[in-house]
């Protein structure tokens, strides 16, 4: 029985550092997100997704993708922050649509299966921020792949490339 002790206390100590080792969603954030988000995302998956989110490197921009079930476009988001520490919601979701034009294709219904994600931020010495958005799409077995270079303006007016 004294051997089962130590066990149970390491794994507390391992769970309670995984958690730890978790970043921490700012309150703000998720105020912001709450407000701009489609409704039927729980809160939980809405910590989720903003803790894996894409930061720039000072992070003070945060982009997300949250996939929407059926046939719905993902909901892509950027939040900004502002110089109170709240977080300007920036809905980037149109960039899908134009990727997948950028396939050849009439919508989303021409696919079986489409993903829409944030992958690098690019650096800029002007005030925006500039991102690439990928968007895989898969129909009849095949993968496509096509990239965007989103532009946002500091007061969050999303300009493509």
């Amino acid at each position: 029985m004294k051997s089962v002790a130590p066990l149970i206390l390491f794994s507390i100590i391992i769970t309670a550092g995984a958690f730890a080792a978790e970043p921490r969603v700012p309150e703000t954030l998720l105020t912001s997100a709450r407000k701009a988000l489609p409704q039927d995302i729980t809160t939980d998956e809405m910590t989720r997704v903003l803790r894996s989110g894409l930061w720039n490197s000072n992070r003070t921009a945060v982009a997300v993708s949250f996939p929407m079930p059926g046939p719905r476009a993902s909901a892509i988001f950027v939040f900004l922050q502002q110089t109170n520490g709240t977080y300007l919601a920036v809905d980037a979701s149109g960039v899908e649509g134009g990727n997948l034009g950028v396939l050849g294709s009439r919508g989303r219904k021409d696919y079986d299966r489409f993903e829409t994600t944030p992958v690098e931020w690019l650096h800029r010495d002007d005030g925006r921020f500039q991102i690439v958005m990928r968007t895989r799409a898969w129909r009849a077995g095949k993968h496509y792949t096509v990239s965007e270079n989103l532009l946002i303006s500091r007061g969050g007016s999303v300009l493509w490339r």
